[in-house]
């Protein structure tokens, strides 16, 4: 239905339902003498009393249905087309949509849409008139229309009394900016389309869930099958974002963010982004090859919190059969990111499709990511920032930033990992201090049965299984705590690691339910456990002395046969293990002092200068007692060979037992 129409309609409808009495009635009356050579051209001003010339409120009644045309100026009727068309609006949305439009633009409309909000009346209403509805319906039809449910319009309370109906202000900005083009149109309403820096072979880590939410969403595309919704959640900095776009990217689809700010490039309210979640919507409804993205899940649902010891959230924002009636039924798919899934409320986890965990890269694909990242800033990885990032797992999520402030500064050496662990600390509320120098462990220094390196390349080999466990028995020093954490950098797998002194407790079965949390914390976070003192936890059960004793110990034994991923256990004397708990390790590693020639080796691995003689009569040294020397001489400044060699006599001297004894 045209304005010009709409407009002969809403004077007759006005006319039908004011009194000339009233303040609208005046309004109305005003505005038609206002423009009356445009509606009524060939009305003449022949009488010649002033008051018989003017437009009276009867005679409104029959020059009403007579007005001239007065149509929509073209800009403003082919905005009124594009907008319909991309939202895909029937009749009656496009007839308030363009009547929206005209009460706000339109040159002689929108001076009586003023001139009614001033005299306090109901602009819902008379939008609704003014497109078409009987005056009884016209506010309902208005409220309930698309172009207000899509925060295209927006109804609020005036001031001063009466109703106001406002073209909302990212729409009046899209207006401005000429949003006539199609495309740039689709990018207005659902949001600034994405682009993929990464492929999904930069995910390894995950590959097998990263595959399926892949093939989830092709055929979610596919077949136009609704209610798809993928979840990806995780720490911030950990890839979230980056992962949406290479599986839209991977699938030839465009992917859409969803309401990231307001019209005025500010911060948006919940309403807002739920606004533009449902104009994103319908106005990608009819792209077969569309996503949307939802950053910041916990926006959806405002500061809600889980009561502690409930399942009751407080400070719920909006209403939550809203959102689970749509979460079932959006036409195009969504993946949402969230940063703190414990505050998602578990009706809404139900409806998700799938949902996939992302946490800090670890080791060759966090060397791949910190790679990447200098390239991107045109720099190399620092040595210092490379240690940082085997030390401190967010370090990734923060290295570009540190990287880009080193090289604005200068970057003088050390700059990047400076600000790296500065923001770092700045994560964690607390102080990360330097990595220590020496990086990585050398597998030819250990002296175990069976050798290490071999078992070390086949545990950590592409492929293999990560159901293993591995006891490592030998006296301090030896490297147990070293060799674990190994494993686990290779991989690509955090170290959990449990004392004895974490998990006993004098309570009657907290010793047991600190074992079972310490297992199921290890599968949740797909870590390396690795337990301690495990002499003081499988010890023998003939030699408990009371029955909880053998329960803690059958507990963790349960639990061995059970674990889906790698375990490794330290003691510094095997014999004390219980017989079933040898039983249970896939591997069994006797880690021994170094035999002469390793010992040569690890004298010019720590010290950079060939050994002296005398070290082979020191047939009790570990690679412990190498470390512990080189870190005094980062103190004290070079020594010579003999001096070095009288600090590791020192160190074997103190041991219990003196020089005789094995380990430090």
């Amino acid at each position: 239905m045209g304005t010009t129409v709409t407009s002969r309609r809403l004077a007759i409808m006005l006319r039908a339902t004011l009194t000339k009495e009233g303040r609208a009635g005046r309004a109305l009356l005003e505005w038609a003498e206002e423009h009356r050579s445009v509606f009524w051209p060939a009305l003449k001003r022949c009488a010649k009393d002033k008051e018989e010339r003017k437009i009276s409120w009867a005679k409104l009644a029959t020059l009403a249905a007579d007005m001239a045309e007065d149509p929509l100026p073209a800009e403003l009727a082919e905005a009124v087309e594009n907008v319909a068309t991309v939202l895909n609006f029937g009749a009656q949305d496009r007839a308030v949509l363009e009547a929206g439009l005209a009460l706000s633009f339109h040159p002689r409309i929108a001076r009586l849409g003023w001139a009614l909000e001033m005299a306090h009346e109901d602009m819902a209403r008379v939008a609704g008139m003014l497109a078409g509805a009987e005056a009884v319906h016209a506010g309902t039809m208005v409220r309930t229309s698309l172009p207000v449910q899509l925060g295209l319009f927006e109804i609020d309370m005036a001031s001063g009394g009466g109703v106001a109906f406002d073209v909302s202000w990212w729409f009046e900005t899209l207006l401005a900016r000429g949003g006539h083009d199609p495309e740039r149109l689709i990018e207005a309403l659902a949001g600034k389309r994405q682009q993929a820096t990464l492929t999904l072979a930069d995910f390894p880590a995950m590959q097998g869930d990263v595959d399926f939410a892949a093939r989830l969403l092709a055929g979610a595309v596919e077949t136009r099958a609704p209610g798809i919704n993928i979840l990806l959640h995780g720490p911030p900095g950990v890839g979230k974002t980056e992962l949406a776009r290479a599986l839209a990217a991977h699938g030839g689809a465009a992917l859409f963010a969803v309401g990231e700010s307001d019209a005025d490039g500010t911060e948006p309210r919940r309403h807002e982004r739920v606004a533009a979640l449902l104009r994103a919507q319908r106005a990608l409804q009819r792209d077969e090859r569309a996503l949307l993205l939802f950053d910041e899940l916990e926006d959806l649902i405002g500061d809600a919190r889980q009561v502690e010891g409930s399942k009751r959230f407080a400070n719920r924002a909006g209403s939550k059969i809203f959102v689970n009636r749509m979460l079932e039924s959006n036409s195009v798919p969504i993946i949402w990111t969230s940063n703190a899934i414990d505050n998602v409320d578990s009706a809404y986890l139900r409806r998700m499709s799938f949902v996939l965990k992302l946490d800090h890269p670890r080791g060759a694909e966090r060397d791949r990511v910190l790679a990447r990242m200098a390239s991107i800033e045109g720099c190399a990885v620092g040595e210092a920032l490379a240690g940082l990032a085997r030390q401190a797992p967010e370090t990734p999520s923060v290295a570009r930033a540190a990287m880009r402030a080193a090289r604005i500064a200068g970057a003088e050496a050390g700059d990047d990992a400076r600000v790296a662990r500065a923001l770092v600390g700045g994560l964690r509320g607390a102080p990360v201090r330097p990595a220590e120098a020496a990086a990585r462990i050398d597998l030819s220094l250990f002296e175990s049965d069976p050798p290490v390196a071999g078992l070390v390349e086949r545990l950590t080999r592409p492929g293999a299984p990560p159901g293993f466990s591995v006891l490592l028995a030998g006296p301090p020093g030896t490297g147990k705590t070293q060799l674990a954490a190994e494993v686990a950098e290779r991989l690509g797998r955090p170290l959990a690691t449990r004392r004895a002194s974490d998990l006993l407790s004098a309570w009657v079965g907290e010793t047991e339910a600190n074992i079972a949390a310490a297992f199921r914390d290890a599968a949740a976070d797909g870590s390396v456990l690795f337990f301690d003192e495990a002499d003081s936890l499988l010890f023998d059960r003939q030699t408990a002395r009371a029955s909880w004793e053998v329960t803690q110990v059958n507990e963790l034994l349960t639990w061995l046969d059970r674990h889906p991923l790698p375990v490794f256990a330290a003691t510094n004397d095997q014999r004390r293990l219980d017989p079933a708990a040898l039983r249970r390790f896939t591997f069994k590693l006797a880690l021994q002092p170094l035999s002469a020639a390793t010992a040569a080796r690890a004298f010019e691995r720590f010290f950079a200068c060939a050994a002296p003689a005398g070290l082979a009569r020191l047939n009790a040294l570990t690679p412990g007692d190498f470390a512990v020397v080189a870190r005094q001489v980062r103190v004290t400044g070079p020594l010579s060979a003999e001096a070095l060699l009288g600090r590791l006599e020192a160190e074997l001297a103190v041991k219990p037992g003196g020089m005789a004894t094995i380990g430090f």
